[in-house]
């Protein structure tokens, strides 16, 4: 539902980044079609959203009318509520890159060889659905869903400000926030930066658990395969696909759960 109520921000923080690059001689649109297949994804993700939209606020109210505690919306407890919003980010991108199933959602996020705010609209198509499996304790502890709605517009937005080649370093903040340069990393199909920082505004999550990477080297972004293909439907279904054909091909339900849930190739 947050992408929905972020959309127009998006649209805006797109031409400020194509305008500023155009003039300053940085361009970082260097291929229309993979914008424009970015943007698909986007607006499809979109869609799906608002169909699923009445039903998975409807689901978080119900766990909201059941709840332990009632939170209210005082600083430290709306502090609280995006502290563990971006815990449960964090541990939701993890399970994305380091299990199969997700990565298979997740992939097309990381399939494009550019890297802009057009980038970040590339969305996973079924993240409405699955993502809900990492945040419904939330409301069901006692948050307003409303809140949720909110303060996830908020990390969406911040998530596209990530996503450019226009901002370097920022000091102690790298280790604080999701930087660009942070972000920049978790893009590189580089080996020692995959796998890497996989926070949402805050990096010392990833610090934490032990998956931070500083920028060094020059990003390679993209996948360790490239799928080279511009269109939508390739683009979002090819590792499903592939899972898919490997799952049917399992000798055994033990063999079946491992194509799953196992780190993807």
């Amino acid at each position: 539902m947050e992408m929905i109520y972020a959309l127009p921000i998006f649209g805006l923080l797109l031409l400020i980044e194509f305008l500023y690059g155009y003039f300053k001689k940085r361009n970082t649109y260097h291929d229309l079609k993979d914008t424009v297949a970015s943007l698909s994804l986007g607006v499809t993700q979109v869609i799906v959203t608002v169909i699923l939209a009445s039903t998975l606020l409807a689901f978080d109210n119900l766990l909201y009318k059941h709840r332990f505690f009632e939170f209210g919306n005082t600083w430290y407890e709306l502090v609280l509520l995006f502290l563990l919003m971006d815990f449960s980010f964090y541990w939701w991108h993890r399970a994305s890159h380091r299990m199969r199933f997700f990565w298979a959602n997740h992939v097309n996020h990381h399939s494009s060889k550019e890297y802009n705010f057009s980038t970040a609209l590339r969305q996973p198509i079924f993240s409405p659905i699955l993502r809900p499996l990492f945040y419904f304790y939330i409301p069901w502890l006692g948050f307003d869903p409303q809140l949720l709605v909110i303060m996830g517009s908020v990390s969406l937005v911040w998530g596209v400000l990530s996503h450019t080649k226009h901002i370097g370093k920022l000091g102690f903040l790298e280790y604080i926030i999701v930087t660009p340069s942070g972000h920049r990393v978790h893009h590189g199909s580089n080996p020692e930066y995959i796998d890497k920082n996989y926070g949402g505004i805050f990096i010392f999550w990833d610090i934490l658990f032990g998956t931070f990477e500083p920028e060094v080297k020059p990003v390679v972004y993209g996948i360790t395969t490239n799928i080279n293909t511009y269109n939508p439907i390739k683009i979002v279904f090819h590792e499903w696909q592939a899972w898919f054909k490997d799952v049917v091909q399992s000798k055994s339900l033990g063999e079946a759960f491992k194509q799953t849930f196992r780190p993807p190739n």
